[in-house]
């Protein structure tokens, strides 16, 4: 048999996000051209595409339109038959508005096994499925080796040339142990009524907030944070509990930096009245106001109603407070309040990365609880903020922010998470840096065979597993 040492390009998560690379190069007619050049995706569920999104019981802050449209560009019939199925269908419909993240789950899952079967008509490319990254290591010509346990437990080295991380995000209580917020930690002051956001919005996590608050006459919570997350905990714990009789001031979101409304014109949002921005506020291609900073979707219309703008309803179970470093009221208020909900942001699932030495390289995002992974270019940074040589990364709190010819106000602080960066410009971006090399190794010999055991991974491909030679091999079929 005759195997090869190097894939093109490696991706670490075949969640979302790392499927919007595969899309941006499918919508930019490249998705051939990469997969002829070899690629390789790693994930560890059974099945790429769904990641972790449709475990929870809220409104996508993305559009219907957002999922489709990806999948309407190109020839690959694969994905234009997802377009036909029920699930795609209600994505469709629903357009310009929000999607249950239920349905966002089931129609990525279509799109993943889409993606999967396209992906086994080229030989230099692969999906290996059931398998775990365990650590990436730069080898001395600059490319890297994937360390990877597989479902029986068996251990993988792996090359790729390139390596993109799409590995996630989580709420690790160690941070949340670190948060202070009116001058108060956060876990220590309200840590025995504390949830974090992302147990709050699963069905679980709604079944016990409902058992919590349903037998209180007027239940109280506060939420700690400012971002789209936190508006939609508010909004689904308004809209999503039946058995809870939240009264005036039920729920209040207590947020550090001023809420921001999205708009599509500065003259659509003064038409609403609302007067609370500058140029600064407006991005310089698109004209539109608070485009990476503003609420949108289901949060921005919870917001619009908690501030009377634009003449919507009013929304008097809920309550905003802005916080002052010092803020004794809202300290007395959250101590009152029957349950907390911390939606203080996510922090990146990095692999380990090591250099040629097998060396752990420190990492940026590891330097503090707000830093970013990666550069404006999408490139992993170390601690020094330098890019690693080779190393990308995508997804929710990955950190990037868009500038220049990607648009986006100039007053805008903090990171750009969204599908539809991801599945266009952010994807585009990665599939541009990454293509020159993947066809620099495409064009090298093929390796010679070893004398090696072959077992087979979930989803039917063959890998050698490395020996005492310490090889690290995959076969072309």
């Amino acid at each position: 048999m005759a195997l090869r040492r190097q894939f093109g390009v490696g991706i670490v998560g075949g969640g979302p996000a790392g499927l919007a690379v595969l899309l941006a190069a499918h919508r930019d007619g490249r998705l051939a051209e990469m997969l002829q050049h070899g690629v390789l995706i790693v994930e560890q569920d059974a099945c790429i595409g769904r990641g972790q999104i449709g475990n929870y019981a809220i409104n996508s802050d993305s559009t219907g339109y957002t999922f489709i449209d990806p999948l309407r560009a190109g020839d690959e019939n694969e994905l234009h038959q997802v377009l036909e199925t029920p699930v795609a269908r209600r994505l469709a419909a629903a357009g310009p508005a929000a999607v249950p993240l239920c349905d966002a789950g089931e129609f990525l899952e279509l799109v993943g096994r889409a993606l999967h079967t396209i992906i086994d008509r080229y030989p230099r490319s692969a999906v290996l499925t059931g398998c775990t990254a365990q650590s990436a290591r730069q080898l001395p010509g600059g490319e890297w080796q994937l360390s990877l346990r597989d479902a029986a437990g068996a251990a993988l080295l792996i090359d790729v040339g390139r390596l993109i991380l799409a590995t996630g995000a989580a709420q690790p209580r160690a941070r949340l142990e670190k948060e202070f917020l009116a001058g108060m930690p956060v876990a220590k002051r309200w840590g025995d009524r504390l949830l974090q956001s992302g147990e709050a919005i699963t069905p679980c996590g709604l079944d016990q907030v409902s058992a919590r608050l349903r037998e209180i006459a007027n239940p109280r919570v506060a939420i700690l944070g400012g971002s789209t997350s936190a508006m939609s905990v508010a909004y689904t714990l308004l809209n999503r509990l039946p058995d809870v009789r939240f009264g005036e001031g039920g729920i209040t979101l207590f947020h550090r930096r001023p809420l921001r409304v999205y708009y599509t014109t500065p003259q659509e949002a003064l038409a609403d009245g609302y007067t609370e921005f500058g140029p600064d506020d407006l991005c310089p291609l698109t004209n539109r106001v608070f485009r990476l900073g503003g609420m949108r979707l289901d949060s921005r219309e919870l917001l619009m109603q908690v501030r009377g703008i634009g003449g919507r309803p009013p929304e008097p179970r809920m309550r905003l407070h802005q916080l002052q470093q010092e803020d004794p009221g809202a300290v007395k208020s959250i101590d009152s309040a029957h349950l907390v909900i911390a939606a203080l942001g996510y922090r990146p699932n990095a692999l380990p990365i090591l250099d040629a030495a097998g060396t752990q390289i420190p990492l940026l995002a590891h330097a503090g609880p707000t830093e970013p992974l990666v550069d404006n270019l999408c490139r992993v940074v170390d601690s020094d903020s330098n890019p690693i040589a080779g190393l990308f990364g995508i997804g929710l709190a990955a950190g990037f922010v868009p500038c220049g010819k990607l648009g986006g106000e100039p007053s805008f602080i903090g990171q750009a998470n969204g599908l539809w960066l991801w599945q266009t410009a952010i994807g585009s971006m990665i599939v541009d840096a990454v293509l020159p090399l993947s066809a620099e190794l495409a064009a090298r010999p093929a390796q010679k065979p070893l004398n090696q055991h072959v077992p087979t991974t979930p989803n039917g491909a063959r890998v050698a597993i490395a020996a005492e030679t310490g090889a690290s091999l995959f076969p072309s079929h």
